[in-house]
């Protein structure tokens, strides 16, 4: 391993031990784990920037000379049997990373980089990882006694390049293609935060990597100025598209924050029955269950089998935060009975759900204080309720993390915690534990 500012300003040496020049840079193409190294960038004497492969690369030569570390790059041939390349505009050098900002996907949070680490894998040269820290600042500015000492006594911050999502535009459509699927690991509230530590174009850059429903939910984590920020900018027929690829209560939130005649003209731009669902979310009191109710929810007929209940939920792969209760309803719609998964899996699956389900049912209903929801989940141990109507037809479910959003301090809800799996690391634990 070695330090992108322990090779910068060293020579780069021919096979005769001929200086060409001073290494100025590196170009390098992203992958999902490391960046390979593709090729050294040296200034010759006359202040030309010339080009060659890694592959004419030898071996590292340490010359520390008491005054600081100083590495340099042996060549495997003389400078006569090397073509050197001119520059081109679009080349990406591993020198643009420092100073940037950049996401750290484990860490959850936006530094700065101070140096970058190079390391060979597989007879390959790559970015392995990036520094932050006082420690490599330090050492970056060359004061490498100061950095020994100060290495000696606090850890390096190193932040692998896996971890690591590139925050500036003339990079991150590169670099997107490999990050994306980390950030869409990342919890909303979690990336709600990251949120308020960038700039306007850079939230935009963050958001436009989300899916919808990511989007929508991070979203609705975030502080209101972020929030504000978003409203104002976006044109209608994003938010448009947005708010038809969600679930119709996730909608209704996003309007509810919009000016009454900003997010009017948007429901009429919408598709009339996407907009007649949201509508009648928005007409429910504030304070009632309906106003915090979920309209996404796993329903099956009455007239099904067990085994007809399995071969369809294969087919339409709910997400898994509605798999608590399956609900059971006749051709009107109304709430008959309710199925825990067990209880469909350990079934025969020749006997009809009627027979199976539970028709002891724990509800509410749209027009209920939300304080019911509590007040029922706390009493019977339950993470999830249906919701009717004054009819008895299933209108939504509210889960547990519903009602503790309610009644946690607005301050709470937005406090910093560090995610999970870092915690885990921190106490020791790790998954083989």
């Amino acid at each position: 391993m070695v330090y992108l500012s322990e090779l910068k300003n060293n020579c780069v040496y021919d096979s005769g031990n001929l200086c060409l020049g001073k290494l100025i840079d590196l170009v390098f193409v992203d992958g999902t784990n490391y960046a390979e190294i593709t090729h050294l960038i040296f200034q010759d004497e006359i202040k030309y920037k010339k080009k060659i492969p890694w592959s004419f690369v030898k071996e590292f030569k340490d010359e520390a000379d008491g005054k600081g570390k100083q590495i340099s790059i042996c060549l495997n041939s003389k400078s006569q049997d090397i073509t050197p390349f001119f520059m081109k505009d679009n080349e990406t050098l591993v020198g643009d990373i420092l100073d940037k900002q950049v996401i750290d996907i484990n860490g959850v949070k936006v530094v700065r980089v101070n140096d970058v680490i190079l390391g060979k894998v597989e007879n390959k040269f790559y970015i392995v990882a990036v520094c932050v820290g006082a420690t490599s600042f330090v050492r970056r500015l060359g004061l490498w006694r100061l950095s020994d000492a100060a290495s000696s006594r606090m850890r390096e911050s190193i932040i692998p390049w896996k971890s690591v999502e590139r925050l500036d535009s003339e990079f991150h459509d590169l670099h997107l293609k490999i990050q994306k699927e980390k950030l869409k690991d990342l919890h909303p509230e979690d990336i709600a935060d990251i949120m308020e530590d960038l700039s306007y174009s850079q939230r935009i850059l963050l958001f436009n990597t989300l899916d919808e429903r990511k989007a929508a939910k991070t979203l609705l984590k975030s502080d209101e100025d972020v929030q504000d920020s978003f409203l104002k900018s976006f044109k209608m027929s994003k938010i448009k598209d947005l708010l038809e690829n969600i679930p119709s209560d996730q909608a209704a939130d996003i309007i509810s924050l919009m000016p009454t005649k900003k997010g009017e003209e948007i429901l009429t731009a919408m598709d009339s029955k996407l907009a007649m669902k949201i509508r009648k979310v928005l007409n429910y009191y504030p304070e009632s269950i309906g106003a915090i109710m979920k309209t996404e929810f796993i329903t099956i007929s009455e007239d099904f089998t067990v085994q007809k209940t399995i071969t369809w939920l294969r087919q339409v792969k709910p997400q898994s935060d509605r798999m608590y209760h399956l609900y059971v309803v006749n051709k009107d719609n109304h709430l008959v009975g309710v199925l825990s998964v067990r209880a469909l899996i350990i079934a025969n699956p020749k006997t009809k759900i009627t027979e199976v389900m539970s028709r002891k049912i724990i509800y509410l209903r749209t027009n209920s204080p939300k304080e019911n929801a509590s007040r029922l989940m706390a009493r019977y141990d339950l993470l999830v309720l249906p919701v009717i109507d004054k009819d008895g037809v299933l209108r939504g479910i509210v889960k547990a993390d519903d009602v503790i959003d309610e009644y946690l301090p607005k301050k709470l809800k937005r406090e910093r915690f560090l995610p999970l799996r870092l915690r885990q690391i921190h106490n020791g634990i790790s998954k083989k534990d």
